[in-house]
């Protein structure tokens, strides 16, 4: 495929999550459309699910879906993603690990997997059907991370082979995500731990990030090595999720500069393949290079508050203590060995 022009945008897959399709919307990213077209989504499946076969069998949902919820089930059954991105052959096919990382799967009486989707899959008359007659196993790798690994790393190999048979022009590029651990609130001069006592908090599905985010990073570095991917990888820098995020504060739905950056990281990687870059692409990797120093800014300025703090504490310490040792200065000798033999210190050491 030549890279070495682009009159057109160029076309881009993404098997993932919101954290890399909202990097292709313009609510976060305007004018992302000249430079990208997002032409196919496979959302929050795992991979284990995407390489097993599919699930034919006819299905309701038990509750009130969406469209878009009901789009979201039928691929996650029918797998078609893989059909898709054949007819497809993007220039960039891009992938994160939501599905797994979060969700973990289901594995049906005959060996075929599912994403445990509690928002959608769960809600269909298959699962629930199964689920009654316990005939579904959870597979979640929060739980047992070394089993999940191995089953997701057979999966991620015959992935492998897929992408060099069917699409041996497209570049992988996997998105390195991460459960964030922090909620921003406008009422709250610093974030508050997502596993706090907030209302706002208090709604969340409770997850172990830690453990979420130990599995994810292991899947992440495996994909770049089996697939000679490409990286975008964020995680260095903490991203809170906040009150205001359009869908909702989430573990990963992060704060608007995040997207910023993850244009910015992409247009890197494509100015790397072909050796130009226009001026839009120019202004939007100075704009994720802002994004960065005013992060930087920002939790310098969080951690100088601390230290602040901290030393205001330790400065009333020793204005207690001051205080403290000139009590028992004015105080005579007599009175204080009599409080000495009275403390429990005293009479501890003693024989």
């Amino acid at each position: 495929m030549d890279r070495t022009s682009h009159a057109e945008p160029r076309t881009v897959a993404v098997f993932g999550s919101c954290i890399t399709r909202d990097c292709f919307n313009s609510r976060f990213n305007p004018g992302y459309k000249e430079t990208y077209r997002c032409e196919l989504l496979q959302n929050q499946m795992s991979l284990l699910s995407l390489m097993s076969d599919p699930v034919l069998e006819e299905w309701e949902p038990t509750r009130v879906m969406s469209e878009y919820d009901l789009w979201n089930v039928r691929t996650e059954f029918s797998k078609e993603f893989l059909d898709e991105v054949v007819r497809l052959q993007p220039e960039y096919l891009i992938v994160d690990f939501f599905g797994d990382a979060h969700f973990g799967c289901v594995r049906l009486p005959d060996g075929r997997y599912v994403t445990d989707n509690r928002w959608k899959v769960r809600h269909t008359s298959i699962y629930e059907r199964l689920h009654e007659a316990g005939q579904l196993e959870q597979v979640r790798g929060r739980e047992d991370p070394d089993h999940y690994f191995a089953l997701w790393s057979e999966a991620l190999d015959r992935f492998a082979v897929f992408v060099r048979e069917h699409l041996p022009s497209s570049k992988v590029i996997v998105h390195h995500g991460h459960h964030t651990g922090w909620l921003e609130l406008p009422d709250e001069s610093r974030p508050v731990p997502l596993s706090g006592v907030h209302r706002k908090a208090r709604r969340l599905h409770r997850i172990d990030v830690e453990a979420a985010n130990a599995l994810w990073r292991r899947m992440d570095a495996r994909a770049v090595e089996v697939l000679g991917a490409v990286s975008i990888d964020l995680t260095a820098d903490v991203f809170p999720t906040y009150d205001e995020h359009p869908w909702g504060p989430f573990y990963v739905h992060y704060p608007a500069d995040y997207y910023r950056r993850f244009l910015a990281e992409l247009h890197k990687i494509v100015v790397a393949d072909e050796g130009i870059a226009s001026a839009q692409m120019v202004g939007e990797i100075e704009t994720g290079a802002r994004s960065t120093l005013e992060r930087d800014l920002r939790a310098r300025s969080v951690q100088l508050d601390e230290a602040e703090r901290r030393l205001e504490a330790r400065d009333e310490e020793i204005v207690q203590l001051r205080a403290r040792v000139a009590r028992l200065e004015r105080t005579p000798w007599r009175r204080v060995a009599s409080r000495l033999r009275r403390s429990r210190l005293f009479r501890a050491r003693r024989p």
